[in-house]
């Protein structure tokens, strides 16, 4: 079922490249200010997915216009996936990563939880 969402995932990203490019102060801005108009995968699944194939570390998305690191993206994957009544923490970034088989360091979890918290947030503006 994830392989599945993934293929569904970059089969969307060439026409998103230009959000996924953003730093992630602007991605905030973006959802928080312009939801309605931005290209961005909403599933929970292929996000979950694109984080996924992040976790590794061998992430290029370059075929699909997409040049931002790798800690960014996993940011934003884990920040939409995640259900938006419930904060995102480094335990939860950890479990995820447990559960993929590839466990992230406490401060590789912490890092990317700060900062996809911060996604998670802008998202619930940006649907009012």
């Amino acid at each position: 079922m994830i392989d599945r969402a993934y293929s569904e995932a970059t089969a969307q990203l060439a026409d998103m490249a230009s959000f996924y490019n953003l730093t992630l102060d602007q991605m905030i801005t973006q959802l928080s200010d312009n939801w309605d108009n931005i290209g961005i995968i909403d599933s929970p699944l292929q996000n979950l997915a694109l984080f996924r194939d992040a976790l590794d570390g061998s992430i290029d998305l370059s075929a699909y216009g997409i040049s931002n690191d790798r800690e960014t993206l996993m940011a934003v994957f884990m920040g939409v996936a995640t259900d938006k009544a419930i904060p995102v923490t480094p335990e939860s970034v950890y479990a995820v990563s447990v559960i993929f088989g590839m466990p992230l360091s406490q401060a590789e979890a912490t890092s990317i939880a700060s900062d996809a918290e911060a996604i998670r947030q802008a998202v619930v503006a940006g649907h009012g």
